[in-house]
């Protein structure tokens, strides 16, 4: 909650500093309107943050929150680079002001043009996880946060698809944040995975109870996704367990609680056999100790988007100890995920869209 104060403030700042530098780089006469129109833009987006109105199912929304979300980037860009040549300059640089303003403008508008090329397509990793107790090799792909909705619709999903299609795994597994917004809750949509022939699993992200849940996770198991919400199930030699989205425990804050659930209190409720081994899929990290004390083999996870964009793949390392790739605890592996699609600004910097090919073998 503090570094959330810290950085809402900071962001009202940024509206006030970003137009009052370029009425001193530019000899601007009035800047009031531009300090105006910026506080507004930072309202308006977290308005629709906030108050969930992005997940309306009106196109016209839609796009105005895409929209707004990468202005507001562009502003934060703005300001930062603001900040660093007002620093630099009296030592490193000693461009008119006309020219300082024009450079942080047109790099601010490269930063976020690049992050909007970088989110419109994704890459599949691969991960060999060795697991004890595995008769015969498995694979798994992991789908976590695609957030079909305002940002991600049919075409986006049929290249997922394809990609599945292409890797052949056995299992496939959407762990989370399937679905952002009620615009995607069209049967024709979601009809698009009864083309995968591959085992298919659901587990149930923060997103999903923002939403229509029940409307979202019917179309979800009428399209052959079978939905785990607390869940056991055995398939090609091991036992796959479905946790629905959940809190660490008690004591761990969480900006995102849809329920008083703990990964500490259900985890054990749910019986398991010692012969087999076992993959944990919870849509967050958060948790990861508890499955290392269960005694999981390998734990699956998403939700953070490894930050998703500048700076915040820096920020999300303050809130996660695990905020992407792999991770060990004991007899426990961890596999955290970016994320296959994005949330907010439509933008990937430093990250990037991520499907997870996860092969376990003997």
């Amino acid at each position: 909650m503090p570094m959330t104060i810290i950085c809402l403030s900071l962001l009202v700042f940024s509206a006030w500093y970003v137009p009052y530098r370029f009425k001193r780089l530019w000899e601007l006469k009035r800047v009031w309107p531009l300090q105006a129109a910026l506080f507004l833009l930072v309202a308006g987006f977290f308005g629709f943050l906030f108050t969930g109105l992005y997940t309306s199912p009106n196109p016209v929304v839609a796009a105005a929150y895409n929209a707004l979300g990468l202005i507001f980037i562009f502003q934060v860009y703005l300001f930062m680079l603001l900040i660093a040549a007002h620093a630099l300059s009296p030592r490193l640089i000693k461009l008119p002001g006309k020219k300082t303003a024009a450079g942080c403008l047109l790099i601010s508008l490269g930063l976020v043009g690049l992050g909007f090329y970088q989110a419109l397509s994704f890459t599949v990793t691969h991960h060999d996880i060795q697991v004890k107790g595995l008769a015969k090799p498995v694979s798994i792909m992991h789908i976590a946060d695609l957030h079909l909705g305002a940002q991600r619709s049919e075409a986006y999903l049929q290249k997922v698809i394809e990609a599945i299609r292409r890797h052949k795994p056995d299992i496939v597994l959407y762990n989370g944040d399937m679905v952002d917004s009620d615009i995607a809750l069209r049967p024709e949509l979601f009809a698009l995975f009864k083309s995968i022939e591959a085992e298919q699993y659901f587990t149930t992200g923060n997103h999903e109870f923002y939403i229509d849940t029940d409307k979202a996770l019917g179309l979800i198991e009428k399209a052959g996704i079978r939905v785990l919400r607390s869940e056991m199930v055995r398939t090609h030699g091991l036992e796959l367990i479905g946790l629905e989205y959940m809190n660490a425990d008690r004591e761990t804050y969480d900006s995102h609680m849809v329920n008083d659930l703990t990964v500490e209190e259900e985890l054990p409720k749910i019986r398991r056999s010692a012969a087999l081994p076992t993959v944990l899929a919870h849509h967050s990290p958060a948790g990861f100790k508890y499955a290392a004390q269960g005694n999981i083999d390998v734990m699956l996870a998403g939700h953070t988007h490894g930050g998703q964009l500048f700076p915040g793949n820096i920020l999300i390392a303050m809130r996660f100890s695990t905020p992407k790739g792999r991770h060990q605890a004991g007899g426990t592996t961890l596999l955290v995920s970016q994320g296959a699609g994005t949330f907010g600004p439509f933008m990937r910097l430093g990250s990037f869209n991520e499907l997870q090919l996860v092969t376990l073998s003997p």
